[in-house]
């Protein structure tokens, strides 16, 4: 059986996302937790980029779908918990441990949870807040703390935080996916203001933009939960 030579281009991103996701471990052992942060926002980039070659050159596949799970389960997960404990959870002794070990363990549930039901629910809608998203929350967070100590005395709560983070990964809070946005002139050139702001400040616009992501689907949530009840209310009133 023949196999399209193209099959290795999306993998091949794949596999590198996971092969930095571990030289990020690797660095945050040695204390390099800057460096290890930006080899995650890579592989975040680089998983980005598989699923889409997948598609220009028609090689997705099964086996792309579930190595990519894999992958991010060790570029996403271990990576972003592993430089959480070095950089603050060992402090806080089981505590820090504890919300460290359970970032992975719900990143992991959310991604298999996306592969059982991608093809059943509506492609618009992420269920659950991303792992990539998760985790650059999390190393950018980090990043920040390490150069500008701006948490100093705070860091118990960034612990708290990112266990806050963790459950998002495994609600059912929807969160939008991009990828079916209609493209005019206003919205190209908003996006390259923003890319130039995230050129001369990168983890800044980073960790600014993922926040808003974050708490967009949070607000949205409660904004569709309040507005059931009233209407409920008015229904029955």
């Amino acid at each position: 059986m023949k196999i399209n030579p193209l099959f290795i281009l999306p993998n091949l991103f794949t596999a590198t996302s996971a092969f930095l996701g571990i030289l990020s471990i690797i660095y945050a052992s040695k204390g390099k937790i800057e460096f290890a942060c930006w080899l995650v926002i890579i592989a975040m980039v680089l998983d980005g980029l598989d699923g889409r070659v997948a598609r220009m050159t028609n090689t997705s596949s099964k086996f792309g779908i579930e190595f990519d799970s894999l992958c991010d389960v060790v570029a996403f997960g271990c990576a972003p918990a592993i430089l959480l404990f070095f950089s603050i959870g060992q402090y806080y002794g089981r505590f820090g441990a504890m919300v460290s070990c359970l970032f992975v363990v719900f990143g992991a549930i959310r991604l298999a949870r996306f592969n059982v039901t991608s093809s059943n629910e509506s492609t618009k809608y992420f269920i659950g807040l991303p792992i990539p998203s998760a985790a650059i929350f999390v190393v950018t967070m980090l990043f920040l703390e390490h150069r500008y100590d701006i948490f100093s005395g705070y860091l118990a709560y960034l612990l708290v935080i990112t266990f806050i983070v963790g459950i998002l990964m495994v609600s059912n809070i929807r969160y939008p996916n991009f990828k079916h946005i209609k493209w005019n002139l206003s919205k190209f050139i908003c996006l390259i203001i923003v890319l130039a702001i995230t050129f001369v400040h990168p983890i800044e616009s980073i960790f600014i933009g993922i926040s808003l992501y974050i708490l967009f689907g949070i607000l949205r949530y409660f904004y569709i939960l309040i507005s059931k009840v009233f209407f409920k209310k008015t229904i029955n009133s």
